[in-house]
């Protein structure tokens, strides 16, 4: 049985070995055996906030992010910064990865990267001999299900039973990039123009386990005379999101409540995202060549673009990050696992559905339950009080 994201389940009405005891005694020792009786990741579930910490970018470590996921996975994250990268998007890099203890569940988040293309055949030479100094990796276009389908399957091994674009979220891409299509033309580059999608995978390892794939790619097409007199398009395809969740076959379902919880707890930190800003900004005006500074701008663009993917950060409230903070539980709300609960102080989070009971303590944690008769205060004896939240 799965221990993690299973709805609780409560424990069988035992039958009194008394049978002149009073319908009333019956109900309370009943009560009591089953709140006795309440197992960790049966019929309760423990969850917890995880942080990633920036330890390389600035003068002292920095929260870069925090996310939901069951208290007693492991988890390990990486930030690694690397100024001389060619490649924009690849300067600064996040990874993470997390197992379940039984090992049946493993989520992998692979950091961001950029493809870029040229239906120019001269330009293209140069792209690919390296002579264009910003290029990144050098591949035709691909939409998200393409992206699943041909590289991010063979990088980690497994084969694709099913790649599509998410229809309720290509809405939101295509939004996203019709708005920055506008912004490009109102600011006099009108070569400009943005291209978004995002898709889901299902994939199928060798070892017998199964997989879900989450990826968004934003195309930045630039088009412009090209060196044969004709017009041509270069492509900048930017994968801001590719994340996997690998599971043991059958356990799909749970797996997409984890992924729910997963997408729509993660919070970014707007301190850690504007000094970022700020870096390539630095970047931007020590670069020599327009051409340079257009990447800049484009790659600006599509790490806004990708954030308005997660939500802005816990309390919400920081001006800087409400631009971004717009429809960012998207994939959450595509995956339709979570329940919003409210907390004593007010603030909200959705945590895993098919619980009727949650809890919260100052750490960041937070318990789901089917009993109303569990009180984790009395019943696991932790330091710190747990306090009930509300739907």
């Amino acid at each position: 049985m799965n221990k993690l994201v299973v709805a609780a389940i409560c424990v069988s009405f035992l039958v009194s070995c008394n049978a002149q005891q009073t319908s009333s005694n019956k109900k309370g020792s009943t009560t009591n055996r089953k709140v006795a009786d309440m197992q960790a990741g049966k019929d309760y579930l423990i969850l917890k906030r995880f942080r990633v910490i920036d330890k390389q970018g600035f003068n002292e470590p920095i929260e870069v992010s925090s996310f939901v996921l069951p208290a007693n996975w492991q988890v390990n994250s990486d930030v690694r910064w690397n100024a001389t990268n060619k490649c924009i998007p690849e300067m600064v890099q996040a990874s993470l990865s997390a197992t379940s203890p039984d090992g049946e569940y493993e989520l992998m988040l692979l950091p961001a990267t950029q493809f870029d293309w040229s239906d120019d055949p001269v330009y293209l030479d140069a792209m690919q001999r390296g002579f264009n100094l910003h290029s990144c990796h050098i591949a035709p276009p691909l939409d998200a299900a393409g992206y699943i389908r041909k590289v991010l399957s063979p990088n980690i091994n497994a084969q694709v039973q099913s790649a599509n674009i998410i229809n309720e979220l290509q809405q939101l891409m295509d939004a996203g990039a019709n708005q920055q299509t506008q912004l490009a033309r109102q600011g006099g580059n009108n070569a400009y123009s943005f291209r978004g999608s995002a898709a889901e995978g299902l994939l199928q390892f060798n070892d017998g386990k199964q997989g879900l794939a989450f990826c968004t790619i934003m195309q930045t097409i630039v088009t412009l005379g090209g060196t044969q007199g004709q017009m041509a398009n270069t492509f900048q395809c930017y994968a801001a999101m590719r994340i996997v969740i690998k599971y043991k076959s059958g356990n799909e379902a749970a797996a997409r409540k984890i992924m729910s919880t997963f997408f729509s707890s993660t919070r970014l930190n707007p301190t850690w995202f504007n000094g970022v800003q700020q870096f390539f900004s630095q970047v931007t005006s020590n670069a020599q060549g327009q051409i340079w500074k257009h990447t800049q701008e484009i790659r600006a663009v599509q790490q806004q673009m990708s954030n308005n993917i997660v939500r802005s950060w816990e309390a919400k409230s920081d001006a800087s990050t409400a631009a971004y903070s717009k429809d960012t539980d998207g994939f959450g709300q595509y995956l339709r696992g979570v329940t919003n609960w409210t907390d004593a102080d007010g603030n909200k989070v959705e945590l895993t559905s098919g619980y009727s009971n949650a809890w919260s303590k100052g750490d960041g944690s937070y318990l789901v339950s089917n009993n109303p008769a569990f009180d984790p205060n009395v019943e696991l004896g932790d330091t710190q009080t747990w306090n009930r939240m509300k739907q």
